[in-house]
């Protein structure tokens, strides 16, 4: 049995998630279940429910001209 160690973050926090893109997806075109289960996943938050997490979850895009520059930051904070 896999025992998982304590999260990062032990309370309710908020999240807002950046993609920087040289194309832009459609709105609903950036997952951000899949980077809030690999924030779980990692242990950084202790779960995915709306006592781990805020809401509303801030979800943006920003074009960027290069591939090199293409990234995606993840601003957590405890609330």
């Amino acid at each position: 049995m896999e025992t998982r160690k304590s999260a990062t973050f032990n309370t309710c926090v908020s999240l807002e998630i950046i993609s920087y893109r040289t194309n832009l997806a459609d709105s609903d075109g950036v997952s951000v279940k899949a980077a809030i289960d690999g924030l779980v996943e990692a242990g950084i938050l202790r779960g995915d429910t709306t006592k781990d997490i805020q809401e509303p979850i801030i979800s943006r895009q920003i074009k960027v001209k290069n591939a090199s520059e293409e990234k995606t930051v993840i601003i957590i904070e405890e609330v």
